[in-house]
């Protein structure tokens, strides 16, 4: 069997005196967003309560990713999320960065692929866009950027650690100068849909 294009590229580091440091590839091909309501769970034991479901926006990321090291697992990478939503101030539009942070652990590269999610809840939603069911269409754009101790960052390698719905190349998110919100994009474990669909993203690396 041939190695895939994707692999060719570690493999070649064989060669290099650098050899036996392991090495991380990291491509991220996509970034979809989808408007979700808020779960809802039946339990035993406490009296029900009327609870009227509320809309989140969920966003996702598809990564590439490969590795050297043997265990076929790359330990640990960073997720930087950033969107871009207009906030009406004093009868004006600005633009507003939202932003927030996630480490997640033991990203298996069997598949030679991996997926990662955020969400940005309904009071942030609401109390800027001033709506109670957002769309996807409220963002200017949404970023997303991977770093990693081990993940190849050189030449080539920087294209894939970062992309945007929109304006990819301009960076925007490097060199924001506008208002700032940050810690309003969150990680799933910290919403309600923590306990759902738990094989399809990498676990998430507890605080210290």
């Amino acid at each position: 069997m041939k190695p895939s294009r994707f692999l060719i590229p570690i493999l070649s580091l064989l060669a290099h005196p650098l050899s036996a440091q392991v090495a991380h590839r990291v491509e991220i091909n996509k970034i979809v967003t989808e408007v979700q309501q808020t779960p809802q769970f039946q339990v035993v034991g406490p009296k029900e309560k009327r609870v009227i479901p509320r809309y989140w926006i969920e966003i996702e990321a598809e990564l590439e990713v490969d590795t050297t090291d043997p265990s076929k697992f790359i330990p640990e990478l960073t997720a930087s999320w950033f969107a871009v939503v207009q906030v009406e101030e004093n009868g004006k539009e600005v633009s507003t960065l939202l932003s927030g942070n996630c480490v997640f652990q033991n990203i298996r590269t069997a598949d030679k692929k991996a997926i990662l999610s955020a969400y940005i809840g309904p009071d942030t939603l609401e109390r800027l866009t001033g709506e109670t069911k957002p769309s996807s269409g409220d963002f200017d754009s949404i970023a997303l950027t991977i770093s990693g101790p081990g993940v190849l960052t050189n030449g080539r390698y920087e294209q894939g650690l970062f992309k945007a719905t929109k304006k990819e190349s301009a960076k925007w998110w490097f060199n924001w100068k506008e208002k700032s919100v940050p810690d309003t994009i969150m990680p799933k474990s910290k919403t309600p849909f923590a306990w759902l669909w738990t094989e399809r993203f990498p676990v998430e690396k507890p605080k210290e």
